[in-house]
């Protein structure tokens, strides 16, 4: 014993939201810039909907956290572990993910079963960014933490639990069976083709303006501004050729789409709208400052079409487009390369994938081998 006092702990370092939120001594032409600075910080640095998700992700930790008695920030590195372990094997009387509901309580979500790692990979993501944000040092890449995450990998294995029926271009001929002239038709076979012909991801899709796509003599020249893979907005510019038949070619309807949109006047602004049951262009609801489609917009009009036409609409959803096309140009013969041109995706595995399920029968080594 010497006597010394004991050192107090070292205070986190302040993230640079605090930094911001701290203006004393600040020049007035400094002190004016404080609103925006803030929003550039919490908004600059991630997409909407991953600040959606992480938002959503880090109040089901935190409610899991106050129903145990435990504060969420700062978390210990053994509480996230836990956290994790719970999403695996949830406890039924005490689910670590609880149910949304509009205006009353949060109540457990029934039948819950294991997350996938994927999920529980994302939401360890959420906790870190809540943690930084605040201030606090993350506790995420202890040891401890991607302990839990492997052993999360290991006992439920990564692959998808659900793969979406490829909406390859029979499926898209058969979507459009019904269309005619109406309004509404006439964007859902714009959408229906142009997302397949342009491999489009649902957020992307909706994401294009009228000024984004330029009609050449080839077919369509499409500018998309920003995608998964390109947070910082380099953009790039999509060909879209026509197709072999009218009633599917994705120049025509496009082109018929946005004929359409101008004889209402709208010649400039989002390309897909929402449409009411009276066939009027408006917002969705009160509270949307657009008339823009949502992402989840396309997963609803793919599987309305698949209702209308016969097909099993749980099979389908927004992502069956891109995935149709994919399956659809190696069946034709198109080149990684060219694919990946089109897709956007920055590595050929996952294009890779596609070409496997595509072949898996053409030439397959188990025939013609003497049986």
């Amino acid at each position: 014993m010497t006597g010394r006092a004991p050192r107090p702990p070292e205070a986190p370092p302040p993230s640079s939201l605090a930094v911001i939120d701290a203006p004393s001594g600040l020049p007035p032409a400094l002190l004016r810039r404080l609103a925006d600075a803030r929003r550039f910080l919490r908004e600059g640095s991630h997409a909407p909907g991953t600040r959606r998700k992480y938002a959503e992700d880090f109040t089901q930790f935190s409610g899991w956290c106050q129903r145990n008695g435990v504060a969420p920030l700062p978390a210990e590195p053994g509480l996230i572990a836990l956290y994790i372990h719970a999403l695996v094997d949830p406890d039924p009387s005490n689910l670590p993910r609880m149910r949304r509901t509009v205006g009353g309580p949060r109540g457990p979500e029934p039948g819950q079963g294991p997350m996938h790692p994927s999920s529980i990979t994302r939401i360890v993501a959420a906790i870190r960014y809540a943690h930084t944000q605040q201030g606090f040092a993350p506790p995420t890449s202890h040891p401890l933490v991607q302990e839990a995450l492997r052993a999360a990998r290991r006992t439920l294995g990564v692959a998808p639990r659900r793969r979406v029926q490829a909406a390859v271009s029979e499926v898209i001929r058969r979507l459009l069976l019904g269309l005619d002239d109406s309004l509404r038709h006439r964007r859902d076979r714009a959408l229906l083709t142009l997302g397949f012909a342009g491999a489009f991801r649902r957020a992307a899709l909706v994401s294009l303006d009228l000024a984004d796509v330029v009609a050449v003599p080839e077919g369509l020249e499409v500018t998309l501004r920003r995608d998964k893979t390109d947070q910082t907005g380099a953009g790039r510019t999509l060909t879209i050729a026509p197709g072999s038949s009218p009633l599917s070619c994705p120049v025509r309807a496009t082109l018929a789409w946005i004929d359409a949109l101008s004889a209402l006047g709208l010649r400039e602004g989002p390309l897909f709208r929402f449409i009411d049951r009276h066939g009027n262009v408006r917002p969705a609801h009160r509270r949307a400052a657009s008339d823009r489609l949502s992402p989840q917009s396309v997963a609803l009009i793919v599987q309305r079409r698949a209702r209308a036409v016969g097909l099993d609409a749980t099979q389908l959803s927004g992502h069956s487009l891109r995935a149709g096309f994919v399956t659809s140009a190696v069946r034709a013969g198109k080149g990684v390369p060219k694919i990946m041109e089109q897709t956007g995706h920055r590595s050929a595995n996952t294009v890779m994938a596609y070409v496997r399920e595509a072949d898996r029968w053409r030439d397959p080594a188990s025939g013609g081998i003497g049986l």
